[in-house]
C-alpha cells in the first residue's frame, strides 16, 4: 500500500474520532448538538481530513507538513477530550478515555506518515534534480 493511501486511511480515521469524541464531550458538558457552533466546529475537522486528504492525492510539495498539522491538531482535540471527561470511573467515562487514547495512537499514526510523506517527496525531489544535473 502506498504511503499516500495509508495518510487518507489515518487521517480519515483520525478525523471520525475526533468528530465523535469532540460531540461527547459537547453533550457531556451540556451543549445541545443542533447549536451552529458546535457544528462550526465539527465541520473543522471534516474539512481538515479533505484537504489533507485532496493533497495527498495531488503529492503537492506540503502537503506533508499539512498532513503532520492536522494530525497533531486531531490528537491534541483527543487529548482533551481525555483530560475533561467527567464520572472517570463510571463505564461511559472509561469507554470515553478508551476512545480517546485509541484517537491519539491513530494521530500519531498520521504524524508518521505525514513525515514519511514528506521524506518521500524530498527524496523524489533529490533524484529529480540529480538527475538533471548527470544532463
Amino acid at each position: 500500500m502506498k504511503n499516500a493511501d495509508k495518510v487518507i486511511i489515518v487521517t480519515s480515521v483520525a478525523a471520525v474520532f475526533a468528530v465523535v469524541l469532540d460531540a461527547i464531550m459537547f453533550v457531556q458538558h451540556g451543549q445541545s448538538l443542533t447549536d451552529a457552533s458546535v457544528w462550526g466546529r465539527l465541520l473543522v475537522f471534516v474539512v481538515l481530513a479533505a484537504i489533507v486528504n485532496g493533497l495527498a492525492l495531488v503529492k503537492m510539495r506540503f502537503c506533508g507538513y499539512a498532513t503532520i498539522l492536522v494530525n497533531l491538531y486531531f490528537a491534541i482535540a483527543s487529548l482533551a477530550t481525555f483530560q475533561t471527561v467527567n464520572d472517570r470511573v463510571s463505564f461511559s467515562g472509561v469507554l470515553i478515555q478508551g476512545l480517546s487514547i485509541v484517537g491519539i495512537l491513530v494521530s500519531c499514526a498520521g504524524i508518521y506518515y505525514g513525515i514519511r510523506q514528506r521524506a518521500e517527496y524530498t527524496q523524489a525531489r533529490i533524484k529529480k534534480l540529480e538527475e538533471q544535473a548527470k544532463k
